[in-house]
């Protein structure tokens, strides 16, 4: 264990005791890695984003079981922040590429496009039936593997796996059924395979 990860250690036992001190310490190191999350994925409200980020982390801290590093947890919850402000405002501010990182090039039809692509994976997952949506959140947004997401949830390996193979199934199949104009159904599968090709099992 690097002496980095021993203070970081530190840092989180320390503020789990009470010191604010040491919290505060620990979330400004990782203000830059939030300020670049954000700013490659939207072009307003990083501010707004990186404060409920750090608010979220403040309260679920108590939570952190070190399965994966503090900068996956954190970057988890900075996703989960980034999928409810698409909730909260699908059609304002937010603008996203394909690849999640804004570009002045694309025209604002793209951009509309996008946003609402991804504004329809969000209403899906809403929609997801919780045992699945509990193993894909820990596994494509919080990073963990298949055995850490099994020990997490006290289940057999082999049964997360099955569970993420359902979850993307039943994913597809609520997107699907959607009432979306043909066109928008085509993008949002699009968008949801290259999301599920993103990780291997």
């Amino acid at each position: 264990m690097d002496t980095e990860e021993t203070t970081e250690l530190r840092l989180i036992r320390h503020w789990r005791s009470g010191d604010r001190h040491s919290g505060d310490r620990l979330l400004r190191r990782y203000l830059p890695v939030l300020q670049s999350y954000f700013s490659r994925r939207v072009n307003t409200n990083v501010d707004d984003l990186i404060q409920r980020t750090l608010l979220a982390c403040v309260q679920a801290v108590d939570r952190y079981e070190g399965r994966s590093s503090f900068k996956t947890y954190l970057l988890g919850i900075a996703h989960h922040q980034f999928l409810m402000s698409l909730r909260r405002e699908p059609r304002a501010g937010g603008d996203v590429t394909a690849s999640g990182i804004p570009t002045g090039d694309d025209s604002p039809s793209q951009l509309a496009a996008f946003r609402q692509e991804h504004f329809i994976l969000v209403k899906a997952l809403i929609r997801l039936s919780p045992e699945y949506l509990n193993v894909l959140k820990l596994f494509y947004w919080s990073q963990f593997s298949v055995d850490q997401i099994a020990e997490t949830l006290s289940i057999a390996p082999g049964t997360v796996k099955s569970r993420l193979s359902r979850g993307r199934a039943e994913l597809k199949t609520i997107v699907s059924d959607m009432n979306l104009k043909p066109s928008d159904r085509e993008d949002a599968l699009r968008e949801l395979a290259a999301w599920v090709s993103s990780r291997d099992d």
